[in-house]
């Protein structure tokens, strides 16, 4: 079995499980004076184009995001100036469980964007279009094997 890489801002113990659905209550609870509105409209349009087009694949409201290597994770982390955040070798739980490998570049989100610009960046990052920087999107639970 393969490992991945997560990255969150809470200490965790080895063999702690972590449920997928953490990014979406995030969002729920967003207001005008917190997060990015963009980022809101970025899932949704994302979330829109996969139950159109990619049904099959795990939706992002109800998954969990890792990376394929200890390198990854730690550009991750600094690219997204996420300070606080601990980094984990994790093993899926659920090996069967549906997973999709996305790319974390398409993700961006530009001063140009627009709604059309945003749902072509999810058509791309649902058919795993020019991966560049690799996430993988599972709706599997992640056990943590090691603190890095």
């Amino acid at each position: 079995m393969n490992n991945f890489y997560y990255a969150c801002s809470y200490p965790l113990e080895v063999g702690s499980v972590i449920k997928p659905g953490n990014w979406a209550r995030i969002l729920k609870l967003y207001t005008p004076s917190q997060g990015n509105p963009w980022i809101m409209l970025r899932e949704k349009i994302f979330e829109d184009i996969r139950l159109a087009e990619f049904s099959a694949k795990p939706s992002r409201w109800e998954s969990l995001f890792l990376c394929e290597s200890e390198e990854s994770i730690r550009e991750f982390v600094v690219t997204n100036n996420r300070v606080f955040d601990l980094l984990y070798e994790v093993e899926l739980v659920d090996f069967h469980a549906p997973r999709h490998q996305g790319c974390l570049i398409i993700q961006s989100i530009h001063q140009n964007d627009n709604y059309l610009s945003i749902e072509q960046k999810a058509y791309q990052y649902w058919r795993s279009e020019n991966i560049q920087k690799p996430e993988l999107v599972t709706s599997s639970p992640i056990r943590i094997i090691r603190c890095l």
